[in-house]
Order: C-alpha cells, then sequence, then structure tokens
C-alpha cells in the first residue's frame, strides 16, 4: 500500500511559493523539485511556513540539515 503524499503550508509560504512558480522556476522539473521538497520536509517538520521556503526552492541539504538538527534535539528518532 502506498500512502497518499500531502503537505501542508500556511498562507504566506502558499502564495510565496505560487509567485516562485510564475515568476522565478524556469520549467516544470524545478516545480516538480519544489513538490518533491515539501513532501519530503513535511513528512516530519508538519506545517510549513515561510522559514522552509529556502528549504523547498534549495537543492535539497536544506532539508539533510533541518533533519539532523531536529534528530539532535530529539525532536524526531
Amino acid at each position: 500500500m502506498n500512502p497518499k503524499d500531502t503537505i501542508k503550508l500556511d498562507v504566506p509560504l502558499f502564495i510565496r511559493l505560487l509567485e516562485y512558480a510564475r515568476e522565478d522556476a524556469n520549467d516544470d522539473m524545478d516545480l516538480h523539485k519544489v513538490a518533491e521538497n515539501a513532501i519530503d520536509l513535511s513528512r516530519f517538520a508538519g506545517t510549513l511556513g515561510m522559514m522552509d521556503y529556502e528549504a523547498l526552492v534549495g537543492d535539497g541539504t536544506e532539508i539533510t540539515e533541518r533533519l539532523q538538527m531536529q534528530r539532535l534535539a530529539g525532536i524526531i528518532k
């Protein structure tokens, strides 16, 4: 059974991601990358906000760094 991928965003981040899609994304692959990053980050971060923007549009290293910080803080295992 493959669980449904979901993401949860606050409104300011949602608006900023729409702006990114319209103004900054070069092609569909950029949008797919953002979606994959949002799914990955949502698995352990809950509701995403503006502090997650760079992780979503970046190359993925920010997601790895955030995961490591949460593990060190004991938030996740």
